[in-house]
């Protein structure tokens, strides 16, 4: 898949302050599933009852992890090895935390060097699945979670396990962004005010 600045920055946009809710690897098939919470809007009426989405990626190339306890930019945090496969459960313990920073993918040159020598998981499937990566974080009260996964392709399902769009998921995202800053009440309820 080949994604153009403006399809990085419009997901990018759809992403921000969206609720991790998991996070998952099968090593075996290099394939990776993380799924959100998102903040979106149709174009016309009322916000989705239930706004998750799953994004798929496949081929995997790598994926690194680093989990710390202290804050995000303790550099003396201590670091928690774990494996692969307790990744949904390391991302579940965090119990649902927001994204934002209106940057996620394609920034591990200047996001993972901040943490790649403090890794808890490291797996590199060379030599496909390397093209592009997304960028997560957790945060809680005394420990913090960064993630990093490099990839080729992936799809974006809803809730029921249709296909949306790229163009559709971004459009959603920057709907209820402009949204927020017009006022529009269907934005309202989410703790996220203009500023």
């Amino acid at each position: 898949m080949k994604l153009t600045q403006e399809d990085i920055d419009g997901l990018s946009v759809a992403l921000n302050e969206a609720t991790v809710l998991g996070f998952e690897v099968s090593d075996q098939h290099r394939v990776a599933a993380a799924t959100f919470e998102v903040l979106t809007l149709p174009e016309q009426g009322n916000p989705p009852e239930d706004s998750r989405v799953q994004f798929i990626f496949a081929p995997i190339g790598r994926i690194a992890a680093s989990l710390r306890l202290g804050r995000w930019d303790d550099d003396t945090a201590q670091v928690v090895p774990f494996t692969i496969d307790q990744l949904l459960r390391v991302v579940q313990n965090f119990r649902g935390q927001p994204i934002y920073g209106w940057e996620f993918f394609d920034i591990h040159q200047k996001d993972f060097s901040r943490w790649a020598d403090r890794l808890s998981v490291d797996c590199l499937w060379e030599p496909e699945g390397l093209s592009h990566s997304i960028t997560l974080f957790q945060e809680g009260n005394d420990k913090h979670l960064d993630i990093c996964l490099w990839f080729d392709d992936f799809i974006i399902k809803d809730p029921h396990g249709n296909q949306i769009p790229l163009a559709n998921f971004v459009a959603g995202g920057k709907r209820w962004w402009d949204g927020l800053y017009s006022g529009d009440k269907r934005t309202e309820g989410h703790g996220i005010f203009p500023y």
